[in-house]
């Protein structure tokens, strides 16, 4: 870890949290996105947000896995996917007044600022 780095809880209830964070922070994410119960619209929502605050670096731990791989490869791996998640971080865009940000390539699957904890 740089530094210089600030450290953070998030658990994720306010999407909008992070984006207010002024420093580079390392952000553990607390509730586990990849539970059964977890709604891929939920993932979705928080994969937006974290891919939107590329100056941070989120670290996530699961007891599931194989569906964040599955997950991920979904959206590197299938156009459809991708272009439905690109929805849900235009979304946010929008509820933040950036939504000219919401044309272009968008960012590269798996994202780079997210990590998955042993």
């Amino acid at each position: 870890m740089a530094q210089n780095w600030r450290t953070a809880i998030w658990n994720a209830t306010d999407l909008l949290e992070p984006f207010s964070w002024p420093y580079a922070t390392v952000v553990q994410v607390v509730p586990d996105l990849f539970e059964p119960e977890t709604r891929r619209a939920v993932r979705d929502e928080v994969f937006a947000a974290m891919a939107l605050c590329r100056h941070h670096r989120f670290q996530l731990r699961t007891a599931y896995p194989e569906q964040y791989h599955r997950y991920v490869d979904d959206i590197a791996g299938s156009r459809n996917e991708y272009l439905a998640w690109r929805v849900t971080a235009a979304v946010i865009l929008r509820r933040l007044g950036r939504q000219d940000e919401a044309a272009g390539a968008g960012p590269q699957w798996p994202l780079i600022n997210v990590e998955l904890l042993d």
